[in-house]
């Protein structure tokens, strides 16, 4: 009931403030307090009358320390404000009660740098959070009916279906969103939080000043199981204050698992063991919670949020939670809500005319068009996702640029290659009844039409330990040399095929071979051809963190390396004449000799849970590279040059504010375009590649992958929108936007041949053109 249950954070990074939104209610959504006739006592019972026409808002602020998926100690703090609508009736000798979601604010912070916020009272400010708006705002102005009993027991719920429906239909890459469904907005979760929290820790007899009660609570908590509260509570007093009555009620309390709930087959028990102390001040004029207030601290043992399975320690988590509730009549809150909407309602009307006014300046005239350059690998020609195609259009109509064909795909996120005729990329088809039983799939299409050429099946059963929250995949993106394509699926399993036919040449089980790190999420570097040879990370286990297989027979031509490999693609640079690759691992970035694969520098880059997932970009002129990440990093400036006979590398500067998770990012001068976004905000910026100072940053795209062409910034976020943005770090300069392109997460990067651009997401690929004098200017 109390603040110990929003301990209970949800697995992986499920976020804990999604539990907060909830379970601050749980104390109390105004419980009046009903003066008996005698003078000296009051009956502390809830009446359908005075629980009507309330607007309930409660603060919690928690403080949880654990231990990260690194093994150092790890802070998580969170606050939540959660509003509540309330109106009641009498049913036979009990009520229904109807609660409305009327405001939620979630706060959350992993680290200095790893934050998140979402207020729906303010959703357009600029440090707001895409990924709680996506899970808060289908909740909002939704309803929920709670039937309870003469004894204050909850005994039915109606209301909750619908809401689960839409927040499903978000996906569980949503974590905030998939932890409502499993937790909070649960049925047997709805009754507890909403329904009997009201009653629990009343009377069930007329009491005086100075008397005590005791009642037990029996709940269930997710990641935990059956839990059981006991509390012990007292009417300190009856004063007056601003001319009101109040009833004062001290409490305190323990919660703790229920013996009897043993844990499954293959399961480790759970642990809860925690306290609480509280005070609520009853009006009993208006009959209803005036304010309470409560701290709880509280000691888990739970199935770790970052690694599964039988074998996986449990994680142990302190948490300290403070928790503020007040009650006001709803006629106050419908103002404040009048004027919050007509604030919003005059913003949104002031950006859709700047962005009308910006898309309606003058451009420069377009470039001659020229030939077509193959994509053919992952990030294009120098897998810096830069492309050389010209007579691009400099302005897009409203109903932007035109759509040459549309089909649909399966589920993944691997890019498109293009070899002129043909489109080559991979996705998946999981079992409807069993997700974890399926296949990969390879395909070819016709670059025109989109009509399938060929396509390579093979059985992908999704390994044990593996989360499948962000899709299935495929992650990786195939790569063309010669005649031969050649895919890594989520699985591990490396294939050369035959590109005219697609049968299959030779193939390698990474993972039972080699012992493949699939991470969290599955497989998800892409191949990188280098003289002859086709390299791949592997596995951090000795000798194999890069394994370079002969292109036409597969034998292996070397292997080497003794580091994490991590998420990101392999990158081939030469510095002063010496040939390095460049990996991005889980904790640093190094240089690798490209012969054999020992380390020749390194830059430390450590990142929660070792996910350092953009490619780095490399710029030979000044010798610069770019690396960025998110989970609580930023970007970094590394310089590197000739030493000797030796390359050396380091630091230039540091960005924190700069975070690109998962998607690309270009280089155009001395500038770095890319999508800056983590848990918490998104936006579009520059940053100076010598310097690490912004140029400029825009708000309004979310987090989103970019492709460089003929000066202009080709932009597609993860909701699917596209943009046309002007390379300019001097301003933000958009030139067309289109919305609904692709559906949401659409976290694939474009790919650019010539003047038609190739779009997919997890359902479709479309074909677009881009040409001058067809699109626009």
């Amino acid at each position: 009931m109390h603040a110990v249950e929003f301990s209970t954070s949800p697995r992986f990074i499920r976020a804990p403030f999604a539990r907060i939104c909830a379970l601050a209610c749980t104390i109390a959504l105004a419980v009046p307090a009903v003066r008996a006739a005698a003078a000296d006592g009051v009956r502390l019972k809830p009446d359908a009358k005075s629980l009507s026409n309330v607007y309930v808002e409660h603060e919690l602020d928690v403080k949880q320390a654990t231990t990260g998926p690194d093994g150092k100690p790890m802070n998580v703090d969170a606050r939540s404000v959660y509003g509540l609508l309330q109106t009641a009736k009498a049913e036979g000798d009990g009520m229904v009660l109807e609660v409305t979601m009327d405001r939620m604010l979630g706060y959350m912070s992993f680290s200095e740098s790893m934050k998140s916020l979402y207020d729906s009272d303010d959703p357009d400010y600029e440090e707001a959070s895409p990924m709680h708006k996506d899970a808060f705002n289908p909740v909002l102005n939704k309803s929920l009916s709670i039937t309870i009993d003469a004894a204050g027991k909850a005994t039915g719920v109606s209301g909750g279906d619908p809401i689960r429906a839409i927040l499903k239909e978000l996906g569980e890459s949503n974590f905030v969103g998939s932890s409502l469904i499993n937790g909070d907005l649960a049925d047997v979760r709805i009754k507890s939080l909403f329904g009997e929290s009201q009653f629990v820790i009343l009377p069930e007899r007329e009491v005086k000043v100075g008397d005590t009660w005791k009642k037990t609570q029996h709940a269930e908590l997710e990641n935990l199981g059956k839990v059981i509260y006991q509390y012990d509570c007292k009417l300190e007093k009856i004063e007056k204050a601003d001319g009101r009555e109040m009833a004062i009620i001290h409490y305190k309390g323990t919660v703790a698992k229920d013996p009897a709930d043993k844990p499954a087959k293959d399961q480790k028990p759970t642990k809860m063991d925690g306290t609480l102390t509280g005070e609520a001040r009853y009006d009993l004029a208006s009959n209803r919670i005036a304010d309470i207030r409560y701290t709880s601290d509280a000691k888990i043992e739970m199935p770790s949020w970052f690694q599964r399975g039988p074998d996986a320690p449990m994680m142990k988590i302190d948490t300290k939670a403070t928790y503020h509730g007040t009650s006001r009549p709803v006629a106050e809150r419908k103002k404040q809500k009048a004027e919050i909407t007509e604030r919003i309602a005059a913003a949104k009307a002031k950006k859709e005319a700047e962005e009308a006014a910006a898309m309606a300046g003058p451009v420069d005239p377009p470039t001659p068009a020229n030939d077509p350059v193959a994509w053919l690998q992952w990030g294009g020609p120098d897998r810096d996702f830069k492309c050389s195609a010209t007579g691009l259009a400099n302005r897009w109509p409203k109903e932007g640029p035109p759509k040459l064909w549309e089909r649909p795909l399966g589920d993944g996120f691997s890019c498109i290659l293009c070899d002129g005729d043909t489109l080559y990329t991979m996705y998946s088809v999981r079992d409807k009844e069993d997700a974890k039983k399926g296949e990969e799939v390879v395909v070819a299409l016709d670059a025109k039409t989109g009509k399938t050429k060929w396509e390579h099946k093979y059985d992908a059963p999704w390994p044990e330990g593996l989360q499948m929250e962000f899709g299935p995949g495929p992650h990786s993106t195939p790569l063309i040399v010669g005649d031969k394509l050649y895919t890594v699926g989520c699985t591990a399993i490396l294939l050369c095929l035959d590109k005219k036919s697609g049968k299959v040449v030779w193939s390698e089980d990474l993972s039972a071979k080699y012992k493949a790190d699939l991470h969290m999420r599955g497989y998800g570097a892409s191949p990188l051809e280098y003289k002859g040879n086709i390299l791949v990370t592997v596995s951090k286990e000795k000798g194999h963190a890069i394994i370079a297989f002969e292109k036409d027979t597969g034998k292996v031509a070397w292997k080497g390396g003794e580091f994490d490999p991590g998420y990101a693609s392999l990158l081939a640079i030469t510095v002063d004449g010496i040939e390095q690759l460049v990996a991005f691992g889980g904790k640093a970035v190094l240089g690798v000799d490209p012969s054999d694969g020992h380390t020749t520098w390194s830059i430390d880059h450590p990142t929660q849970w070792g996910a350092n997932i953009t490619t780095p970009l490399w710029n030979a002129s000044d010798k610069t590279l770019f690396i960025s990440s998110a989970y609580g990093m930023g970007s970094r400036g590394v310089q590197i040059s000739k030493a000797g006979s030796q390359v050396a590398a380091k630091e230039t500067w540091f960005n924190p504010r700069m975070k690109i998770q998962h998607a690309t990012a270009v280089r155009e001068g001395d500038w770095i375009y890319g999508s800056s976004g983590d848990f918490g905000p998104a936006f579009m910026g520059c940053v100076n590649a010598k310097t690490g100072e912004f140029g400029w940053r825009q708000r309004g795209i979310a987090k989103a992958t970019v492709l460089l062409a003929d000066g202009k910034l080709i932009v597609l976020d993860e909701d699917g929108s596209l943009f046309l943005v002007k390379a300019d770090a001097e301003k933000y300069r958009l030139l067309g936007k289109m919305t609904g392109v692709c559906k949401k997460t659409a976290w694939t990067a474009p790919t650019l041949y010539g003047r038609t651009l190739y779009l997919r997401d997890r359902e479709k690929i479309v074909a677009m053109d881009l040409g001058a004098g067809k699109t626009g200017t």
